[in-house]
């Protein structure tokens, strides 16, 4: 087995770690900081390079959340998700918030102003794009329909580019038919990640708002903070073969927001912008300790170059939310850590890259690429407090999910 197919399964098994903590640590820093910042999930609004000059047009291209997982309804296809337009505290006091389309052109963007989107393909484990998936949007429309353009650029060298449109805001789901039996949406979905973000926020509170003893006896009610959200989803269904590499089912998945050819944000596994670069809620790293901002750095920058430039970052990182665990700890830990430094090197050499890893032949989900289903807060709780907390107590999504493509639940209505 070849080094780069070795790190990827190493990668396979410890993928998720992050995500646990990437949907609400960065929160509960900000919640603490002066004004009303925008509300984070997995990786939303996380970094001040998003927002024109110099940036991209704020939420529109901010990615919240990937997918990437074999079809349920063709075992030779597979799905790949981008929800962009993710909620914020305005959202937060008064749900779902406004619809909104998708990005098209920045204003005071100097040269080409255009917003792709992108999924970007690894198929040789080397952490470089071998396939490219972008999805361009002309102007909306008064109802929020806009024409909209995919491109596959494959390793051959094959271009495949076919036009559609999106779902109209209220309208119902629009299914855009390309050759090669490809299926590709966009429009308003209900936001498919679940998380009790207040609970989190309260974890100290045990026995009041914590959701630490939750599904105990005298337990209290748990709530999903993203109930009744949307996003923008951006789901296309197409055959595995255009997205791999030598026949090999194993694949690394990345997304992109980018203006004309300046990238904008990125996205892998969950939060390890959000949690891992500066400035982030743990110490070496918050604004109090005086430590500037990287995370425009990090989205500009290329999977390739993670490890050199990043893994000291994940390290003292890991080294506060590993002690969250140890005997005497805030969470009255009893953890010897003794052999966390072992444990947190093993780690940071396995988050990085930050690519989503799915082997396409296998229909098992999270750690294997990700599901709209998968309760990545529980799978990865126990991990990240080393078995202190294994439950959110929120298993599912507000709505279910339907088995059919998008795969994603229709959205909840906008108020008059």
């Amino acid at each position: 087995m070849t080094a780069g197919r070795l790190d990827r399964r190493r990668t396979l098994v410890l993928a998720a770690l992050v995500a646990a903590i990437g949907a609400a640590v960065l929160t509960a820093f900000l919640i603490h900081q002066a004004g009303p910042p925008p509300a984070r999930a997995a990786d939303h609004l996380d970094a001040p390079g998003l927002t024109p000059p110099p940036g991209g047009d704020g939420i529109g291209t901010d990615l919240t959340d990937i997918y990437a997982f074999q079809s349920p309804a063709d075992a030779s296809k597979t799905v790949l998700i981008m929800n962009v337009n993710g909620l914020t505290t305005a959202d937060l006091a008064n749900p779902p918030g406004p619809n909104r389309p998708f990005g098209t052109k920045v204003p005071l963007v100097h040269g080409d102003p255009n917003v792709s989107y992108n999924f970007r393909v690894d198929t040789n484990g080397d952490a470089v794009q071998d396939v490219n998936v972008q999805i361009r949007f002309g102007k909306p429309r008064a109802d929020g329909v806009q024409q909209m353009r995919v491109k596959i650029l494959g390793p051959d060298g094959e271009d495949i580019a076919f036009a559609g449109r999106t779902t109209g805001f209220g309208q119902p789901a629009v299914v855009n038919d390309g050759p090669r039996g490809i299926e590709a949406f966009a429009g308003r979905r209900d936001d498919p990640f679940f998380f009790n973000l207040i609970g989190f926020l309260n974890i100290l509170d045990i026995g009041g708002k914590s959701f630490v003893g939750c599904g105990g006896p005298n337990s209290h009610p748990e709530t999903d903070t993203f109930k009744g959200q949307n996003v923008s989803s951006i789901v296309l269904q197409l055959p595995s073969k255009l997205l791999e590499g030598g026949g090999d089912s194993n694949i690394g998945v990345w997304a992109t927001t980018n203006v004309g050819t300046t990238q904008i944000d990125r996205m892998g596994r969950p939060a390890i912008n959000t949690v891992f670069i500066p400035n982030n809620p743990f110490p070496p790293d918050r604004v109090v300790d005086g430590k500037p901002s990287k995370k425009t750095t990090f989205n500009h920058g290329q999977p390739s170059t993670d490890v050199a430039n990043w893994t000291s970052e994940v390290v003292d990182t890991l080294q506060t939310t590993f002690s969250l665990n140890d005997a005497g700890g805030a969470l009255g830990g009893t953890d010897d850590p003794s052999d966390d430094a072992a444990k947190i090197n093993a780690l940071a050499g396995v988050l990085l890259p930050d690519i989503l890893t799915v082997d396409v032949s296998n229909p098992a989900g999270f750690l294997n690429g990700r599901k709209p289903s998968d309760d990545v807060i529980d799978a990865e709780l126990g991990l990240v407090t080393e078995g202190f907390v294994t439950t959110d107590c929120v298993g599912s999504n507000d709505v279910a999910f339907p088995s059919t493509f998008p795969y994603l639940a229709a959205p909840h209505p906008t108020h008059p």
